[in-house]
């Protein structure tokens, strides 16, 4: 992996479990002084204690990414700041049918994985073109290429994140500023059990060899930081899967296999976007009779 001589400012967002709690715990490792956000501040305050127990230099931020004032605020700081790398991880997942989930659900998504990336990484580019140095990780999911049945707006949001990644980098051509966007697939996290994965909670869970952990995917993130490679997928078999539903040919079987099952609820039972996101900070693909992947 390519660093900066003395690594600088990292920012992670959803830092406070899963893979963001990794990166902060790699890039601390690294030698860059952290600023981590998330809604969960008790929990977020923990990940900054271990850390500064090994010696590194943290700071948490509780931001909630849903309410655009806050997220404003927090990217004016950012503008301010000479930040080397931005993650932007925070993410959920909801597996249902879109005229079965919340709104409040739907439109959250929207704003942690397309509006908060999207501002965030306008805040930080600006000075990190000026100095000609700088990261940004994206992370998305291998389901961005999925267009099944129960991940509507999941693999909607996830596209237009590794879509806007791929373009930026266009656009940093002849500069030393690079975007790289992560798409994993299953990860062993606390992602599958938010209250909006009920549905795949309900299904039998893949074999094992199909899970990552989060320190294996971020590994593989770090890797390649800074390096040509633009679209990440950790894991030779999932690098074969996401090949494959990216081919029009094979796009029919992928959404025969990926497609989920309506569970028709008795009610639509309203998930608020903050409750979705407590446990979760990686992406998720749905599999029928086995289970959504993660990212």
């Amino acid at each position: 992996m390519k660093l900066a001589a003395q690594p600088g400012l990292a920012v992670v967002t959803g830092a406070a479990g899963g893979l963001g709690k990794s990166f902060a715990k790699k890039l601390a490792a690294r030698g860059y002084r952290l600023l981590l956000v998330d809604r969960r501040l008790e929990q977020l305050e923990q990940v900054c204690e271990s850390l500064a127990d090994l010696g590194a230099s943290t700071e948490p931020s509780a931001v909630d990414l849903t309410d655009r004032e806050e997220l404003q605020r927090f990217a004016k700081r950012l503008e301010q700041m000479d930040v080397e790398l931005l993650v932007n991880n925070a993410g959920f997942g909801a597996i249902d049918y879109f005229v079965d989930t919340d709104v409040n659900c739907l439109v959250g998504m929207v704003d942690v994985h397309v509006a908060a990336p999207t501002i965030l990484t306008r805040a930080v580019l600006p000075r990190m073109m000026q100095r000609n140095s700088g990261n940004i990780i994206n992370v998305s999911s291998l389901a961005c290429w999925f267009y099944s049945a129960g991940n509507a707006q999941y693999g909607a949001t996830k596209n237009f994140l590794t879509v806007l990644t791929q373009a930026l980098q266009q656009e940093l051509r002849g500069t030393n500023v690079r975007a790289q966007v992560l798409c994993p697939g299953f990860v062993r996290t606390e992602f599958h059990e938010a209250e909006s994965m009920r549905a795949y909670q309900s299904r039998p869970a893949p074999a094992a060899i199909w899970w990552m952990s989060a320190d294996e995917v971020v590994d593989c993130a770090l890797r390649r930081l800074g390096g040509k490679q633009v679209v990440v997928i950790p894991g030779l078999r999932f690098r074969i899967l996401g090949r494959l539903a990216q081919m029009p040919l094979f796009q029919p079987l992928v959404q025969w296999i990926t497609g989920a099952p309506r569970t028709v609820p008795t009610e639509i039972q309203p998930v608020q976007p903050a409750q979705a996101r407590e446990p979760c900070l990686e992406p998720t693909l749905s599999i029928p009779q086995e289970a959504e992947m993660a990212s």
